[in-house]
């Protein structure tokens, strides 16, 4: 049986590509907290965008969709769910909706876990209260729906103890000053699913639990972009790298580094949104400052040609002004010569 432990993270040997990653999203994260001090009404868009494209790609990960008019109804709450589908699309919003607004009281505990769950499942047919009663599996199938893997999971009579040991294993190692918590969420999550403590919405509480993670790390992005319609985009990579870093986990010889980079990668492509939406629905503002606004609030290098893109209104000869004026000033970073020049704002 695999031992829930993650002091090892102490002193794993980090890729230097995964510590790049790790590195340029902590400094992302603290730069955007003065985003948000600055962009209420831009991150309010960014909000209501962000929790249509979760509640939907989420859901359809699992196969489970309806209707784009139905389901702009069934998120904002005018539209009552039909049937199996639009009833596990309207558990996953109430649940997600639980986390953005109530992260900071939720304690991860077996009794939080389980509170989720009924809120995910509240409108399902599928609804059976509590961990697993009966032993379950997971299956790959092909696009033809023949099956091609069976990955066992944790015994029904094991699985209260398995969550209860990962979510006491993940209380250590949080404790702990030297364990970078983005390389402990997905270790947990990993063994989360591999521990498959539902009989139905394994996928999706895992998702639910990643948002709350972040969160309660300090890392809000999954109020503003997606992070669930990221996975979807490439899933299969999301299904190769768990599947990598299950290997011989009953045995505890797995290695979570493939979801750790998988994981870490999925993180960085929404700062990166964050930073291109922003000047999408800035644009979409009208204000004369948009383009400067957006330059003070973004995150990572942009060229002239990429802010032209984004701010079709505003004539190429104002936006080299923008960015001289700014550079002048102190404000911008030129990186670069000629046409890969990219600007981006000073800490």
């Amino acid at each position: 049986m695999h031992t829930f432990d993650y002091r090892f993270l102490k002193t794993f040997k980090v890729d230097p590509d995964i510590l790049n990653r790790a590195v340029k999203i902590q400094a992302l994260m603290g730069r955007s907290v003065i985003a948000r001090k600055t962009a209420g009404s831009v991150l309010k868009g960014l909000e209501r965008r962000a929790i249509i494209m979760s509640v939907a790609d989420s859901n359809a990960i699992e196969g489970i969709r309806t209707s784009e008019t139905r389901l702009v109804g069934l998120i904002s709450g005018r539209t009552a769910p039909l049937g199996h589908d639009e009833k596990e699309i309207a558990g996953y919003r109430d649940a997600l909706r639980f986390i953005h607004t109530d992260h900071e009281k939720i304690v991860l505990n077996k009794e939080s876990v389980l509170d989720i769950y009924s809120i995910l499942m509240r409108y399902s047919e599928l609804n059976e209260p509590g961990f697993k009663t009966r032993d379950n599996v997971i299956v790959d199938r092909d696009l033809e729906g023949t099956i091609l893997k069976i990955h066992p999971t944790v015994p029904k009579e094991k699985t209260e103890w398995a969550v209860e040991q990962a979510i006491w294993a993940f209380w250590e190692a949080r404790n702990d000053p030297d364990i970078n918590k983005l390389l402990l969420i997905p270790c947990f999550i990993m063994d989360f699913l591999r521990i498959h403590p539902f009989l139905d919405g394994n996928g999706r509480m895992s998702r639910l639990l990643t948002v709350l993670l972040l969160y309660q790390e300090g890392y809000d992005i999954c109020r503003y972009v997606s992070l669930e319609s990221k996975i979807n985009a490439g899933k299969n990579d999301y299904y190769r790298a768990l599947e990598q870093s299950e290997i011989e986990w009953d045995d505890n010889k797995n290695d979570y580094t493939p979801f750790i980079s998988y994981f870490l990668g999925q993180l960085f492509l929404c700062y990166r949104e964050l930073d291109r939406s922003l000047g999408i629905e800035l644009s979409g503002n009208k204000k004369s400052n948009a383009l400067e606004v957006y330059l003070r609030l973004s995150n990572l290098p942009v060229s002239k040609k990429e802010l032209m893109s984004m701010f079709p209104d505003v004539s190429e000869s104002t936006v080299e002004l923008v960015l001289k004026r700014m550079s002048d000033a102190g404000e911008l970073k030129k990186i670069g010569a000629a046409r890969s020049t990219r600007y981006v704002r000073r800490r």
